[in-house]
């Protein structure tokens, strides 16, 4: 894969949403991925230098979404999204790997790219951002608030706005 399909990873995070009757936030993502037949277990790093640099994965041999209990809950929430996008999107796991706590350089690889827009599109769905905008009157620059509004962190509202015209 070359380029990033936008458009099918927020259509099936759409769908995803229709299909639990889901119309406000929060999320309830964790709840959907167990729905759809994904398990989800918590790791906890311990003194693993590497383990401790994740934020977590999905194991395509048991469907099993595996996320860092030591992460806050609004980024556990965007790792099972992250996760799901992989699951929902098709990706095999030979052509994705772990999702880092921090940006690496694979973050740029398409498939990443795609689960990340499938995530964003999910958690904060562009019709629930402007109806919950135009509710209380907020603009961009209450991305703090909005984010506890949805459940995620102030970075997956900033990149939501940036990704909103994708």
């Amino acid at each position: 894969m070359n380029q990033p399909d936008y458009a099918k990873a927020k259509n099936t995070a759409v769908d995803l949403l229709s299909k639990f009757s889901i119309t406000e936030p929060v999320v309830p993502v964790a709840e959907i991925a167990q729905r759809i037949g994904l398990g989800i277990k918590y790791f906890k790093p311990d003194d693993d230098e590497n383990l401790k640099k994740v934020s977590g994965f999905l194991d395509g041999k048991t469907n099993t979404i595996y996320v860092n209990s030591e992460d806050p809950t609004s980024r556990q929430s965007f790792t099972i999204a992250h996760e799901l996008g992989h699951y929902k999107l098709q990706h095999k796991p030979e052509e994705f790997g772990v999702l880092y706590r921090y940006a690496t350089p694979i973050d740029k690889d398409s498939f990443e790219q795609e689960a990340n827009f499938f995530a964003a599109n999910l958690l904060v769905p562009e019709n629930m951002l402007v109806e919950v905008m135009n509710k209380y009157k907020l603009t961009e620059n209450d991305g703090s608030l909005l984010a506890d509004i949805f459940g995620v962190s102030p970075d997956v509202i900033k990149y939501r706005f940036l990704w909103i015209t994708k």
